[in-house]
């Protein structure tokens, strides 16, 4: 089942989603894998090697193991094709490894924990404490990839609330899921549009936003320090 009836009006309305087997990297793309394109030739530069609070973040071994940051969509998708062997995600590709088949809200279940994942409550704690709780994920800014493993997917997928977002292979449209007459196989998006989608959160969101369910969008020319991406790959 995907989307969800709680939330946003274009996460309406759940639909079942029939996928062909497929697989999905465990974690996000690296700064370390991402250089190893570019320096092959492959792959360009990030448009920044900087991140939120690191002046040297990319190329710099102390930062190998975080996700890759300033990449738009246009180099995603050439790393994850190229590179890698595979394609971005499609919605349904990347919900379904998040929530696995029990309409999940969050990866590891229904109630949000800022102990699972990277979200803004070490960003932003002069500014507010999460209500109830105490600010918690250790970290202002991205974190090593696979840091919060109990907040993995059923699947086993790291990182999939949180830390950053992802780029997915389709087109948003906000009626999409309401086309669909109620069940799909292997959707992958309208055929055109101005935007791509974005799923996951980041480490500058919080609860709303990490919902596996929720959809984001922006220009495919995006590059800035909250957006990363992982790939897939049918079997």
């Amino acid at each position: 089942r995907m989307g969800s009836e709680n939330g946003e009006d274009d996460e309406k309305p759940v639909h079942t989603v029939y996928l062909d087997a497929f697989w999905i990297d465990q974690y996000e793309v690296t700064n370390k894998q991402y250089q190893a394109c570019v320096d092959a030739g492959t792959c360009e530069p990030p448009s920044s090697f900087n991140s939120s609070t690191h002046p040297s973040y990319y190329e710099n071994s102390e930062f190998d193991n975080y996700p890759v940051l300033y990449v738009n969509w246009n180099k995603a998708n050439r790393y994850c094709e190229v590179w890698a062997g595979g394609d971005l995600p499609t919605e349904a590709q990347w919900e379904k490894a998040a929530r696995g088949t029990d309409a999940r809200i969050y990866p590891w279940g229904n109630d949000f924990n800022c102990n699972k994942g990277n979200f803004d409550d070490e960003t932003k704690a002069d500014s507010y404490v999460v209500p109830g709780g105490e600010n918690c994920d250790g970290f202002p800014d991205t974190a090593p990839v696979g840091s919060f493993p109990d907040g993995r997917s059923p699947h086993e997928v790291y990182d999939m609330a949180g830390n950053v977002w992802e780029w997915v292979n389709d087109y948003y449209q906000i009626d999409y899921y309401a086309l669909l007459g109620g069940s799909a196989s292997n959707p992958v998006g309208p055929v055109s549009g101005e935007y791509r989608v974005l799923r996951g959160g980041s480490w500058y969101g919080y609860d709303v936003v990490v919902r596996s369910a929720y959809r984001n969008r922006n220009d495919p020319t995006l590059s800035v320090n909250i957006l990363g991406f992982r790939c897939a790959r049918s079997q």
